[in-house]
């Protein structure tokens, strides 16, 4: 009898979070399509999507297995430089996968919001800034060790101006640790990896106009 018991409250609690779970989906089914289309599905979007909703970085194998992806394959394709991208659907049943019943359906619209911002704040930035920061490599010639000391400038206190770590801006660019510059490509898509919510386009140019000068 206590083993019957025991059963039927396991599926009770089972079917109650997933009402719980489906009730959410369907109030942020919107955000959620918005954020994936936005993303692309990025691996490092949806990684600092959990994190923030868990309040704490989740390492990427842990993003794997959320979004159950092999993590070896996943590894040789960022090695490969072709990032593997997540799929609608693997985000839903992330997502759903991560809904408690105690959940306010709240915390994943604004999370999800907040996240959409920042891709329309990077869309208006690459937007009105891309020549320029092209011109700007073409300027500095690629030079890493320059484009270090503008992304050094761009950077919040206490380490606005500050030397970087040694490699750091090589890991920021995804190039060889020998390498002397960089590709445009390599330059803008780290730029953009790279923006936040807070940037803005004319505290970014300014600094841009000081390093066309230098």
């Amino acid at each position: 009898m206590m083993i019957i018991i025991v059963v039927v409250v396991v599926i009770s609690t089972t079917v109650f979070q997933s009402h719980a779970a489906e009730k959410i989906l369907k109030e942020i089914d919107g955000q959620i399509s918005s954020f994936h289309e936005k993303s692309k599905g990025s691996l490092e979007a949806i990684g600092l999507l959990f994190s923030e909703m868990a309040s704490q970085p989740l390492p990427p194998q842990m993003i794997c297995q959320i979004l159950k992806m092999d993590e070896e394959t996943v590894r040789a394709s960022f090695e490969a430089g072709n990032p593997p991208r997540a799929s609608r659907e693997q985000l839903v049943e992330a997502i759903r996968t991560s809904i408690d019943p105690e959940d306010d359906v709240e915390l994943y619209r604004k999370v999800l919001e907040k996240h959409i911002t920042r891709f329309e704040n990077t869309d208006k930035i690459m937007s009105a800034l891309s020549g320029d920061l092209s011109g700007f490599h073409q300027h500095v010639g690629g030079s890493v060790e320059k484009i270090s000391r503008f992304f050094s400038d761009l950077a919040p206190a206490p380490q606005k101006g500050e030397p970087m770590p040694e490699g750091m801006i090589h890991a920021l660019l995804r190039i060889e640790q020998s390498a002397k510059t960089c590709s445009l490509q390599d330059f803008l898509d780290c730029f953009e990896r790279n923006l936040d919510l807070s940037d803005t386009v004319n505290e970014i140019k300014t600094v841009l106009d000081k390093h066309m000068t230098a």
